[in-house]
């Protein structure tokens, strides 16, 4: 893989955490009242997420067991990262249940990528 490529999925992992922070930020109208939504939102936003870091860190040339469990981590300690960050603002909360969501959803991509091919 080119360096330019390898670069480029940091550029898309880079805009999404900053779509991630700024969505985790802002202050929102709530949900429709649809139940368990705000935690297939948090899921599907870090399996996302954690599949990206996967392609930016395979671009690296780490071996498969190392940017899987390398790509888990960062998206979950960056999910418990933004709950602390939204427990600091008045008009938002911290709830450790998005953080174990996250924590799922980024398990979800990252095994997804077990079963990529080569």
């Amino acid at each position: 893989m080119t360096a330019k490529r390898h670069k480029g999925w940091w550029l898309v992992v880079a805009a999404y955490a900053l779509l991630i922070f700024g969505a985790a930020v802002c202050p929102v109208d709530p949900l429709p009242d649809v139940r368990h939504l705000d935690k297939v939102l948090h899921l599907c936003e870090y399996w996302l997420f954690a599949w990206l870091l996967v392609q930016a860190i395979r671009a690296g040339r780490l071996v498969e067991p190392e940017y899987l469990v390398l790509a888990w981590m960062f998206a979950t300690s960056y999910g418990l990262l933004i709950e602390v960050v939204q427990g600091l603002l008045p008009w938002r909360q911290m709830d450790l249940l998005d953080a174990a969501t996250n924590a799922i959803g980024a398990a979800g991509g990252t095994f997804l990528m077990k079963f990529r091919r080569s």
